[in-house]
């Protein structure tokens, strides 16, 4: 089953290109927006990514010397903002662990 979902993902990539969806500046933005949206409006998901780039806190390398409550205190405006600045500082102490 995998192997057919991945030749199914192959042939639509070939035949239509990448999708260029997710309205992000950076790979790493699009992975910050991601968890920031689970179960909340992508409004609120905007004005907290705003607050991060205004802080200069949008790169992986700021993130990760940036203390769990200050980060929770910038994406305040996403539910579970606590959790979720727990769940961006382990993927970023994953990243620059592994």
């Amino acid at each position: 089953m995998p192997g057919d979902l991945l030749e199914i993902y192959h042939r639509l990539l070939a035949h239509f290109g990448p999708r260029h969806w997710w309205p992000a500046k950076t790979p790493f933005e699009v992975v910050v927006g991601a968890i920031l949206t689970q179960a909340v409006a992508w409004r609120n998901v905007e004005k907290a990514i705003a607050r991060l780039e205004a802080a200069g806190l949008l790169t992986p390398e700021a993130l990760y010397r940036c203390p769990t409550e200050e980060l929770g205190e910038k994406i305040r405006t996403t539910l579970y903002y606590r959790q979720k600045s727990k769940k961006i500082k382990a993927f970023l102490a994953y990243l620059f662990q592994n």
